[in-house]
């Protein structure tokens, strides 16, 4: 054997010896996980519609007036945990039990379909029962008790005996599911206890229930349903395999959707408003066409590309109708509807922060706001806190001049005065980089006849133009944390606690290992100890 090979074979040997005496790298120790209380949670209005589709079947004339959502941070998963219900809410969920009953009962196809038994012969107290318990269960998430259903049972068989038909009982036991408490809150507090301080597993149905308005935004279905009523959710293969058959499931993009739209404040847009006589292309119906077109581009980044979360502002991709091809400039064929188009190469528009839902909404009725658009990509992109301006400072601008033309000219004046130094040179210099949109969205090169700066500085880091600064955010450190965290708090419906950190860091961190991919931070949210445990009670036992 030649002095060569000894020598190489020799080598390998001590690279073995050393990699087998050299430990593996130690894991990232997480602190122990104390889960927050359980909440209730109201259903909120995209909620509680897909749960009456879901329930009662496509068609219908569902209710137009109920109870408004509360918004907290643009989030109306955190409003639902501590809104509250009003006396005219309370009437108007009667209206619409009244109304949606009334449907139901007056369509023989709709009434069979719902109740197989109320065929001719078999309308009787046993098929009345089975309405009770089979519909019941589905629209309250879990089983009635014996109670319950006794208690609707008379409902039914007193109305059918006092007004004289069969329907009628049907009617008066769906009028009062449908405007149950347990209908329209999500009772998930599983067997948590006062001074239970590590708190305790979701099982069954509070989880089914969970779980599927977190990945469907709606109700559970029958097979889940069964799951949680065999047990099958209560150890760890039952669990992935119901997970994984929702992930499959075409209502996970009723909850991307829905995630989209709380996150990136979409829902604000239908009181989008645009002085006309300024901005040409602003129409009543823009606001809704801008909310579709950013969640077709959510929805082909997340679920179609399962793509990284950062294509989200860099895509070359849009869905525009023609009356938003016009606005954009972009030619497309003369069509109805949405279209999918590619940005042309000339084009510096990309992406969300390049759309009307974000341009528009982040912008004043007769102007752009480089204030707006740097506090929006402060607090929703990066999770950076914004304190609102002290107390009787003036926060308008000063007029233009000769000497400052443009937005940025006259919010840098504005920015030596010493009480709004500090935060606008935050966020401002966020918001000049998107001076060349105007404020419904219109690319302009001048403001005021003189030419835009749109170079500016994120964090540190200097960018040249607005396509700059979205490649800057979507490879940024915090745009990468900040995106998990939205989406836990979307799910949990409520803010983090000290005793979840540990378990948020590990999903962040996973979520980055792992591309930063929406749909696999849903999967390990699902099944994490940090979704399926509640902490202690508040105030005492349930």
């Amino acid at each position: 054997m030649s002095q060569s090979l000894w020598l190489r074979l020799a080598l390998v040997v001590a690279i073995s010896i050393a990699s087998a005496c050299t430990p593996p790298p130690a894991e990232t120790s997480y602190a122990a996980l104390e889960p927050a209380p359980p909440q209730l949670k109201r259903l909120t209005r995209a909620q509680y519609l897909t749960t009456l589709g879901d329930l009662l079947g496509e068609g219908l004339a569902l209710p137009t007036s109920i109870e408004p959502d509360l918004s907290v941070e643009g989030l109306l998963s955190l409003g639902a945990s501590i809104s509250t219900l009003s006396k005219r809410g309370v009437e108007q969920y009667d209206d619409a039990a009244r109304s949606l009953a009334r449907q139901m009962t007056e369509s023989p196809q709709r009434l069979v379909a719902l109740l197989p038994c109320a065929t001719t012969g078999t309308k009787d107290e046993a098929c009345l029962k089975s309405l009770v318990t089979d519909f019941g269960r589905r629209a309250w998430r879990r089983p009635l008790t014996d109670a319950e259903t006794s208690g609707l049972l008379t409902i039914g068989l007193d109305a059918q005996q006092t007004l004289g038909t069969f329907e009628h009982g049907v009617e008066f036991i769906l009028m009062d599911l449908l405007q149950s408490p347990y209908f329209l809150y999500r009772s998930e507090l599983g067997n948590a206890q006062q001074g239970l301080v590590e708190g305790s597993h979701l099982k069954g149905y509070d989880l089914a229930s969970k779980l599927s308005y977190f990945l469907w935004n709606g109700p559970p279905d029958q097979t889940l349903l069964n799951a949680a009523r065999d047990g099958l959710l209560d150890d760890k293969a039952g669990l992935q395999t119901q997970v994984a058959r929702m992930m499959d499931d075409p209502k996970l993009e009723r909850a991307v959707r829905a995630f989209f739209s709380e996150w990136l404040h979409l829902n604000e847009l239908d009181g989008l408003n645009k002085d006309p006589n300024i901005f040409k292309h602003f129409s009543a119906d823009l606001g809704k066409m801008a909310r579709e077109e950013t969640l077709r581009l959510a929805t082909w980044v997340t679920l179609e590309q399962d793509a990284d979360i950062g294509l989200l502002l860099t895509a070359r991709k849009t869905w525009v109708t023609r009356r938003l091809a016009a606005l954009y400039n972009i030619k497309v064929p003369p069509q109805d509807g949405f279209i999918e188009v590619d940005i042309p190469d000339d084009s510096p528009r990309q992406g969300f922060l390049g759309q009307v839902s974000f341009l528009g909404l982040n912008s004043h009725p007769v102007s752009s706001s480089a204030t707006l658009r740097g506090i929006f990509v402060r607090t929703a992109l990066l999770c950076d806190f914004v304190a609102p301006p002290p107390a009787g400072v003036n926060t308008s601008l000063p007029e233009p001049d000769p000497e400052a033309k443009t937005l940025r000219e006259r919010l840098e004046v504005h920015m030596n005065a010493p009480a709004c130094k500090g935060c606008h040179a935050y966020i401002d210099p966020i918001g000049f980089g998107i001076e060349n949109f105007d404020g419904v969205g219109r690319w302009r090169l001048t403001d005021n006849d003189a030419p835009i700066d749109a170079s500016g500085e994120l964090d540190g880091e200097k960018f040249k133009d607005f396509r700059g600064l979205t490649y800057l955010i979507a490879n940024s450190e915090k745009f990468s944390r900040c995106v998990p965290e939205k989406l836990i708090t979307f799910a949990l419906g409520h803010h983090d606690v000290d005793g979840e950190k540990g378990a948020i860091d590990r999903l962040t961190d996973r979520f980055i290992s792992k591309g930063r991919r929406i749909k696999s931070l849903m999967r390990d949210i699902a099944l994490s100890d940090l979704f399926g445990r509640v902490g202690a009670i508040e105030g005492g036992q349930p």
